[in-house]
């Protein structure tokens, strides 16, 4: 008896660690097909209304507690609030673990190329290069319910940031949404961090729903947002107004 319980207690934790092993390949595996499939589905189609993504080479990988999408080339086109838009990332990384909630994490490299349409009509493009560049998104009942950009040393031909960040997450009364925007930059010749940050809330977004939970284009839904009474209410601080203008193509 002692010999058996002996037996027992030294092969159990292996066969079970074994066992688990195995449940966490299968389990990856199964994830990991209907995704790269899914992807493949979407390279050159509208991923949502009136978005469309493409790109040159894609690996996934991530084994054994994550799917990781590598992209190189990764290009995202479309109609946004005002008129069309585009981004162009050298190389883009996206990752979301096989257990948990919903949240994916991206990550950006290389140099980015961006357009968009202001809210005057007026056609923009800037082109940077960041040391580091990465978000991060939640998906919830509601859709998008969270959204963080966190971008370190940026800097293109005509401009230098120590740090940009953008924030968007759904308010506790579900009808509205909380926006975000600051910026760190250090002026040529000064010694002296300026430290800039806008607070600004999009009200009764309920119109703006189906856009988050990718069911309707962002023109459309940005119409019928304005249509139903949607305001913006700006942080008191008119010192940082300047900055709304970042914000202004999104709404």
């Amino acid at each position: 008896m002692f010999k058996y319980s002996s037996r027992f207690w030294l092969y159990a934790p292996a066969a079970l660690f074994a066992l688990l092993a195995a449940a966490v390949m299968i389990h990856w595996w199964m994830l990991a097909g209907p995704f790269e499939k899914k992807l493949a589905a979407l390279k050159g189609h509208e991923a949502i209304p009136g978005i469309t993504l493409n790109w040159d080479k894609l690996e996934v990988g991530g084994f054994p507690f994550r799917l990781d999408a590598n992209f190189q080339n990764f290009r995202v086109a479309g109609a946004g609030a005002h008129g069309p838009f585009s981004w162009r990332s050298e190389e883009f990384a996206m990752h979301g673990l096989t257990y948990g909630r919903s949240q994916d994490v991206y990550e950006a490299a290389g140099r980015q190329q961006i357009s968009w349409t202001d809210s005057g009509g007026e056609a923009r493009a800037a082109s940077f290069q960041a040391g580091s560049m990465r978000g991060s998104s939640i998906i919830g009942r509601q859709g998008l319910t969270r959204f963080d950009l966190d971008i370190a040393e940026l800097g293109g031909p005509d401009f230098t940031l120590i740090r940009f960040q953008f924030h968007m997450r759904q308010g506790p009364d579900g009808n509205s949404l909380n926006l975000m925007v600051s910026t760190d930059r250090l002026p040529v010749g000064s010694k002296k961090l300026e430290h800039r940050q806008l607070y600004l809330t999009l009200e009764k977004t309920e119109a703006l729903l189906p856009l988050l939970r990718g069911e309707k284009s962002w023109p459309d839904a940005v119409q019928r947002w304005r249509g139903d009474g949607g305001s913006e209410k700006l942080s008191d601080d008119a010192g940082e107004r300047s900055l709304a203008e970042l914000l202004n193509p999104l709404y």
